[in-house]
């Protein structure tokens, strides 16, 4: 009984935020977010002439690099906030602030997709 009630809290603790910054950052990434042309723009300059500058491999390309820059932007705030607690490892803490910073990241992204789906 100990056991479950020990994995049910780490479960809230440090899956389920890991889990929604993980989500949020994807959702960044998809082509509605404002940040799409521009990253697609830039990449475009690096990948002519190359394997992966091929239809449907650049639009995933633009998509994971978008996700994968909102994940390190957003876990800025968690290291500073872990260096100035002298932490070790993650804890909730961190993991909520960069749960926060990756949602603010993602809010235009989220509010596009809310007048997009009113029309």
């Amino acid at each position: 009984m100990q056991a479950s009630a020990g994995y049910g809290q780490r479960l809230l603790r440090r899956d389920v935020p890991l889990a929604l910054t993980a989500g949020l950052a994807v959702i960044n990434g998809l082509d509605f977010s404002p940040f799409f042309d521009t990253v697609s723009f830039w990449l475009y300059s690096f990948a002519r002439g190359s394997r992966l500058y091929h239809g449907e491999v650049f639009y995933y390309l633009t998509s994971a690099a978008i996700t994968v820059m909102t994940l390190l932007i957003g876990g800025v705030p968690a290291a500073i906030y872990e260096r100035v607690r002298g932490l070790q490892q993650s804890s909730p803490g961190s993991l909520i602030v960069w749960l926060a910073a990756t949602l603010l990241l993602t809010w235009p992204t989220l509010l596009r997709l809310v007048t997009l789906g009113e029309e």
